[in-house]
């Protein structure tokens, strides 16, 4: 559908407004508030894209319109970055992220040409409920992730020999290692193992769990390169001590 491609600042001038009502929409105008970013579109679009938008079912015609047209309106209407009119008058009312707003403005838009009650409140209510939803969610799993560190940082003691999955990669001009994500769990299958000796634990800022690891087998290599390791160059090597942050991070068992 050609309106995932418009632009809207290069739109032609409809003729829902008389020429004097649309003369101070020109291409780089910002609008100020909802109603003014209305007009705007009422004026800048053509009566055919209008039409086109109208029949579209609401959520789809919005959807479809998210990447072409809202992108314009995010950028161009400077919702990233927070200094225009437009966004203070979104932030005033409990709206933050540019995706929320240009999808009001859109939505609005496309209630006002089929003659239907905006509804402000209403879709501000429903993205303030869709981003405290989000947020608990987020506060429950990051409980949950934060106790199951702390049961599996426990479960550890100095002197523990573990065995940590790598993924082994081979057809580089050097071999490199990359530990297999430990959460969210991606269903990754080892290529290898790095078993080491505990010799020491540690927590950092409260919930960071960490394990001092001393690897006494790297995959069968003495020295390989890992670039998360934050050592020089690098280097991964038998019978030295790495950290291992967050432990979740990494999927580690006791050998």
């Amino acid at each position: 559908m050609r309106f995932v491609y418009l632009q809207i600042l290069i739109l032609t001038t409809g003729t829902a407004f008389s020429q004097t009502t649309c003369d101070k929409y020109s291409i780089d105008y910002v609008p100020k508030n909802l109603t003014d970013a209305i007009n705007y579109l009422d004026c800048r679009w053509t009566e055919k894209d209008k039409e086109e938008f109208k029949i579209i079912d609401e959520n789809d015609a919005v959807a479809e319109l998210h990447m072409g047209t809202g992108q314009g309106i995010r950028n161009n209407w400077g919702l990233w970055e927070g200094k225009k009119s437009l966004y203070r008058y979104f932030r005033t009312k409990g709206i933050s992220h540019p995706d929320d707003m240009s999808s009001i403005i859109l939505t609005s838009f496309h209630r006002h040409l089929n003659n239907k009650p905006i509804d402000l409140d209403g879709q501000i209510n429903y993205y303030k409920n869709y981003w405290k939803k989000a947020r608990e969610k987020y506060y429950q799993e990051n409980r949950i992730l934060t106790e199951k560190k702390k049961k599996e940082y426990d479960s550890y003691h100095k002197g523990d020999t573990v065995k940590i999955e790598f993924k082994l990669h081979t057809k580089q001009a050097y071999p490199q290692i990359y530990p297999v994500q430990g959460h969210p769990d991606l269903n990754e299958k080892p290529d290898c193992y790095v078993i080491g000796i505990v010799t020491g634990k540690h927590v950092r800022k409260g919930t960071n769990y960490t394990l001092k690891i001393r690897p006494i087998d790297i995959c069968g290599y003495q020295k390989i390169y890992w670039s998360s390791i934050h050592e020089k160059h690098g280097d991964f090597q038998v019978g030295q001590e790495y950290n291992f942050f967050g432990l979740t991070g990494f999927k580690i068992s006791k050998q």
